[in-house]
């Protein structure tokens, strides 16, 4: 599993290399995509790419200084994939959540009122 940098770097490459291409991208350029929260150094995005590199997330073809040429392979797209689904899926269990939630409290209120308005009645 990769961390959340990580992650936002391998977002950021698949938006960049969406027909799985090999593209020409500066580092000034990845580094300026990526959310404020995340920016890496020079360093630290090299070491990301490395790390991608040699899991197969992506192919790097030429690197150095400044530039590097690569592509994101499918098991780095499949992984951004699996990302945006899971994203999905909790949103989706978050909204049942909060209406389930809702509804019980709901009806735990009324049952509880009716319950005193038959008492009341009764006795």
């Amino acid at each position: 599993m990769l961390d959340r940098q990580t992650s936002e770097l391998l977002k950021v490459l698949n938006s960049f290399c969406k027909d799985g291409s090999y593209k020409v991208l500066e580092k000034n350029e990845i580094i300026e995509k990526m959310s404020n929260k995340f920016k890496p150094d020079n360093d630290s995005l090299s070491q990301m790419l490395s790390h991608l590199s040699e899991r197969n997330y992506l192919n790097i073809k030429y690197a150095d200084d400044a530039v590097y040429c690569l592509a994101v392979l499918p098991k780095g797209r499949l992984f951004d994939e699996k990302v945006r689904e899971i994203s999905v899926e909790r949103k989706k269990f978050n909204k049942n959540l909060t209406i389930t939630i809702v509804l019980s409290s709901a009806c735990g209120f009324l049952g509880a009122m009716l319950g005193v308005l038959v008492s009341n009645l009764i006795f």
